[in-house]
């Protein structure tokens, strides 16, 4: 009787523990790939510069989530019908501009953000962009674009 408790005791710590590391691994698996600092901590800014940095990287996330809204819709109309191939070229020339527009996009982001820095943090967020540009289309975390 005393080895039948002993055992049932062992198996229930058993899954205990199971389930335990099972939830951990799980909360793991959900954790996406480190997010960068934000910037203005990249480039020293404090106090109300930093304010407004990160006030304009919000308004040119918002920009930037619009314009990719509209060119995942747009993608979505993309038929592989061979007779509809005429349609398929105009819904690509429209997603090519929209993806202009979010390059462009970008790039002003981080123009009016030069304009608020000092010498020193205009060289930061020159190093910024141009590791940006070269980690464009590269892997990053478990395979991710």
């Amino acid at each position: 009787m005393k080895a039948n408790r002993l055992l049932l005791l062992c198996i229930g710590i058993l899954i205990v523990i199971n389930v335990f590391l099972l939830l951990e691994l799980n909360k793991r698996g959900q954790e996406g790939p480190p997010h960068p600092p934000k910037l203005y901590l990249a480039l020293g800014m404090k106090g109300k510069e930093a304010q407004w940095a990160d006030n304009e990287f919000k308004r040119h996330v918002r920009e930037k989530d619009r314009l990719l809204n509209q060119q995942k819709s747009w993608r979505r109309k993309v038929s592989l019908d061979p007779k509809k191939s005429d349609q398929n070229q105009h819904i690509f020339a429209v997603v090519s501009r929209i993806q202009f527009q979010i390059d462009s996009c970008t790039f002003d982001h981080f123009i009016r953000l030069k304009e608020h820095c000092t010498k020193k943090q205009q060289k930061a967020l020159n190093r910024v962009v141009r590791r940006m540009i070269d980690r464009a289309g590269k892997p990053g975390p478990k395979g991710r674009p």
